[in-house]
C-alpha cells in the first residue's frame, strides 16, 4: 500500500474517478486485493485518503 501511495503523489490523475461530477474523488487498486479511495487537492498539492479496503 505504501508503494502505491508513493506513486499517487506523483500522478494522482492517472486513476479512476468515483463520480464524473466530482473528478477530484478517485480510486485505485494496490496489491492483489486492495482498493484506495482518495481526494486530490491541487491547490494544497496533496491527496486525502478517506477509505482503504484490503482483503486478505
Amino acid at each position: 500500500m505504501v508503494e502505491r501511495v508513493s506513486k499517487l503523489v506523483g500522478a494522482p490523475w492517472e486513476t479512476q474517478t468515483l463520480d464524473r461530477d466530482e473528478p477530484s474523488f478517485r480510486q485505485c487498486t494496490f496489491g492483489d486485493l486492495g482498493l484506495l479511495s482518495f481526494q486530490v487537492d491541487d491547490d494544497r498539492e496533496q491527496i486525502r485518503i478517506f477509505d482503504v479496503t484490503w482483503v486478505g
